[in-house]
């Protein structure tokens, strides 16, 4: 099969986002054996737009989707925050002889004020979109020709090759990067609080108090010099949602700790991920894994080898291949695999 592949490849940042999301299915789909031609929307917008103002470049990316789409005739147009690309573009693009399957990524929590209405956007033209949140929340952006599925996180070991279970030299105990604490004050509040509440541990926090965010090899160098990892999303109610930092932590072998209001001990055994219910539950449990090494590394390893095993990018690639097509899904998925609508 023939696919495009859409997103925010960000040739400007020259590699520093090697672990995006969007080249992780890229590898998947090549490596169950479609043709795949990377576009990234963004970078072409500010290549054709250097020299205007604005938003002056975005049409010229619409253009060369379109020219790209008449040329390759893919079957599947994928989406990942191809945000540049236009309904007009898309609606044009299904009318070409290929009339290609169109599938967007989302991979932003529900919860964010932006995102319905971007979701809803390109459910008016888009045949599916795939989003890191499960269950019915779901039900309200699928209409009669727009329909909705969870998708995980995928990991690649291509990309997540470090295996931090497999050592105990490292500096820091725990890892956390956040963007920044501006959006959500409570997440540094939590690691702060932490901090006081286990003083002995060594932390590796980003994005707080004057350490800014790691990015590209950095960021993976702060990783492999950790033993476990913090997933302090932005918010745990929402069933399975996480942001990518799960797959880089459990992917590279970090011990990650997972609030058990994720949802995620439904796939996931306590031998697996450190879970915690709250601020005291999560101190005692950092320092039971401080003062037991080795059952640190056994749980790291299990929690390694089951997200690998689980999801994986072949697998997720797969799964969006299937449910854009409405191929019967297979069986063996260990996420929720109900679509919404249509």
């Amino acid at each position: 099969m023939r696919i495009v592949v859409a997103g925010n490849f960000n040739e400007r940042k020259a590699g520093a986002n090697f672990y995006a999301t969007v080249r992780k299915l890229a590898n998947g789909f090549t490596r169950n054996e479609h043709m795949v031609i990377a576009f990234s929307d963004r970078d072409v917008a500010r290549e054709e737009g250097r020299f205007g103002f604005g938003r002056a470049g975005d049409g010229e990316a619409n253009r060369r989707l379109l020219a790209l789409c008449r040329q390759f005739r893919p079957e599947l147009l994928v989406l990942v925050h191809a945000d540049k690309i236009t309904n007009a573009t898309l609606a044009e693009i299904k009318t070409m002889p290929s009339a290609p399957r169109v599938a967007v990524i989302n991979l932003d929590p529900i919860f964010l004020p932006e995102n319905p209405p971007r979701i809803r956007r390109f459910g008016e033209v888009a045949d599916i979109t795939f989003i890191t949140t499960a269950d019915k929340k779901l039900e309200s952006f699928a209409t009669t020709t727009h329909r909705m599925a969870f998708m995980p996180n995928p990991t690649d070991r291509s990309i997540e090759g470090l295996e931090c279970f497999a050592r105990s030299d490292q500096s820091v105990d725990l890892f956390c990067s956040i963007g920044s604490e501006k959006g959500t004050p409570w997440r540094a509040d939590a690691m702060r609080a932490l901090k006081a509440a286990v003083p002995e541990a060594r932390y590796g926090f980003y994005g707080i108090d004057g350490a800014g965010p790691v990015f590209g090899a950095d960021y993976f160098d702060a990783i492999a010099d950790a033993r476990m990892g913090l997933n302090l999303n932005r918010s745990d109610e929402d069933y399975l949602y996480s942001s990518d930092r799960l797959a880089q932590f459990a992917g590279n072998g970090l011990l990650t700790f997972v609030a058990r209001s994720s949802g995620y001990g439904d796939i996931f055994s306590d031998d697996e991920f450190a879970f915690y219910d709250g601020p005291d539950d999560l101190a005692q449990r950092l320092r039971h894994y401080l003062a037991h090494d080795d059952e640190r590394r056994a749980v790291a390893e299990k929690g390694h080898a089951k997200y690998h095993a689980l999801f994986n990018e072949r697998l997720v690639a797969r799964f969006i291949v299937e449910a854009s097509f409405r191929r019967h899904v297979e069986g063996d998925y260990a996420w929720p695999t109900a679509i919404y609508g249509g």
